[in-house]
């Protein structure tokens, strides 16, 4: 007769655990935000300082312009993976900045699996966050041409990471507007009627 230990769960392969999205998620209240709006002006000030030695400075850290996002819209920050918010309903939700209002370079995965997708563009001379619904999914962002020949899909069957520009590939061909405005400063969510929205940071 033959006896089989039933009682032990067997352990998923180290290459499924791998793939399995870690979330984390963390609500960005009243003391959160006040403390992302802090390091948010370290950081401005440290990146014009080295724009006076090197022409490029220090990226606009995902730490400060997710959560200012998430307060704004009322969202959950994830800080593992699947991922960057979560919204009340549980809808995945990704995220992509940048920190030069006229022109950005956006790169994703070969794999895109979210339900919606925001860009958050930042105005530095006023310190504004303008928050942009994209309108896309993971698979309705897999259909857009991104060259001649190509599609993001496409590059991503082929194992690479799509890179373009979110602000002129999206944003200015359909005239988007941003769903909400950040005032850094004052840790105010404003429509955007409440402000004079900016076409650019170079007038």
């Amino acid at each position: 007769m033959l006896y089989f230990e039933c009682s032990k769960q067997r352990k998923a392969p180290e290459h499924i655990m791998a793939r399995r999205p870690r979330v984390d998620l963390v609500e960005i209240d009243g003391a959160r935000i006040n403390d992302v709006s802090r390091l948010y002006f370290i950081w401005k000030d440290l990146n014009i300082g080295l724009r006076n030695f090197v022409s490029r400075g220090i990226n606009f850290p995902e730490a400060i312009s997710e959560p200012m996002a998430c307060y704004a819209l009322g969202y959950s920050w994830n800080k593992g993976s699947g991922g960057d918010a979560v919204t009340p309903d549980g809808r995945i939700v990704e995220m992509k900045a940048s920190s030069n209002f006229d022109g950005d370079l956006s790169s994703f995965g070969p794999e895109t699996t979210f339900d919606e997708l925001y860009f958050l563009r930042l105005h530095q001379r006023d310190n504004h966050l303008y928050i942009y619904n994209l309108n896309l999914n993971g698979e309705e962002l897999g259909n857009l041409a991104i060259s001649r020949s190509q599609t993001v899909r496409d590059q991503q069957l082929q194992g690479r990471r799509p890179r373009f520009s979110i602000i002129k590939q999206i944003i200015e061909p359909y005239d988007l507007q941003p769903e909400l405005i950040f005032d850094i400063r004052t840790m105010q969510v404003l429509e955007p009627e409440e402000v004079d929205i900016a076409d650019s940071e170079l007038e």
